[in-house]
C-alpha cells in the first residue's frame, strides 16, 4: 500500500506541474493572440470553447503516460497493477482539476466579457446555462476522464500490435470513417438507418424527443465508457511491452 500511495503522489504531484505551466501558456498565448487580431482588424477577437485545448492537453497526457511514466516506474520495481492504479489516480486528478478551473473560468469569462462578446463554453452551447454549475462541472469532468482513457488505450493497443498491424488497423479505420461519412451526410435507401441513427444519439446526448433535456444519461455513458476504457486497458497493460529492444527485459518484472 505504501508503494501505492507513493505512485499515486508522484504522478498527482507531476501532473500538477504541467497543469500549471499549461494554463500559464493559455493565460499568455489567448491575450497576444486577441491583441494581434485587434491591431490588424481593429476589432476584438472573438474566442469560444477554451475547453477544447483542455482535451488536447489530457489527450496528450494519456498518450505520453504509455511511452514516459510507465517506463520510468517499471524500471524502479512497480508492478503494472501499481502502475495502472497510479495512472488513474492521475487522470482522476487531471480530470478532477482542470474541468473545475475551466468551469470557473468559464462562468467568469461570460461575466467579464459579456459587453465585448458572447462567449460560449462547450457544455453550455449543447444544453444551455440553466443548469446548476455543479452539472456542468461533473460533465466536463467525464469527457477529460474518457479522452484520456481513451487515449491512453490506443497507446497500449498500438504498443502491443506489430507495426503493420497497425498501419494496417489505421487505414481501415480511415476507409470505415469515409464510408460512414458518406452514409450519414448522403441519400439513398439508408436514409431511415440515419433516422434512427439520430434520435438514439440525440436520447445519448441526453436530448428527448419531447424537447426536454435529461442530463444523466450523458452522464452515465461517459462514466461507462471510461470505465470499459480503463477495464480494457488494464487487460492489455498486464501483458504490455514497450517496443524498444534496449527496454525489453525490464517489462518482464511483475
Amino acid at each position: 500500500m505504501k508503494k501505492l500511495l507513493t505512485v499515486i503522489r508522484y504522478e498527482c504531484e507531476t501532473s500538477f506541474k504541467y497543469i500549471w505551466v499549461f494554463y500559464l501558456a493559455l493565460a499568455c498565448i489567448i491575450p497576444a493572440v486577441s491583441g494581434i487580431i485587434f491591431l490588424l482588424a481593429s476589432e476584438v477577437g472573438n474566442v469560444n470553447c477554451l475547453e477544447l485545448n483542455s482535451i488536447i492537453f489530457v489527450s496528450i497526457v494519456g498518450i505520453l503516460q504509455m511511452k514516459e511514466d510507465f517506463r520510468m516506474l517499471m524500471q524502479n520495481g512497480f508492478t503494472r497493477t501499481y502502475i495502472f492504479l497510479g495512472t488513474m489516480a492521475q487522470f482522476v486528478f487531471i480530470s478532477g482539476l482542470m474541468s473545475l478551473v475551466d468551469t470557473l473560468l468559464g462562468t467568469a469569462l461570460r461575466v467579464l466579457l459579456s459587453g465585448y462578446c458572447n462567449y460560449q463554453t462547450i457544455f453550455g452551447s449543447l444544453y444551455g446555462y440553466g443548469h446548476p454549475a455543479v452539472l456542468g462541472w461533473l460533465w466536463l469532468f467525464l469527457v477529460y476522464l474518457l479522452f484520456s482513457s481513451l487515449c491512453f488505450f490506443f497507446a497500449l493497443a498500438l504498443n502491443r500490435m506489430p507495426k503493420k498491424v497497425s498501419i494496417f488497423i489505421g487505414a481501415a479505420a480511415g476507409v470505415l470513417l469515409i464510408l460512414g461519412a458518406s452514409v450519414l451526410f448522403g441519400t439513398g435507401p439508408w436514409d431511415s438507418f440515419k433516422h434512427r441513427f439520430a434520435a438514439l444519439a440525440a436520447t445519448s446526448f441526453g436530448f428527448m424527443a419531447d424537447g426536454t433535456i435529461r442530463l444523466v444519461y450523458p452522464l452515465f455513458l461517459l462514466l461507462l465508457y471510461a470505465g470499459l476504457l480503463n477495464v480494457c486497458s488494464y487487460l492489455v497493460i498486464r501483458r504490455v511491452e514497450i517496443n524498444d529492444p534496449a527496454a525489453k527485459s525490464l517489462f518482464s518484472l511483475e
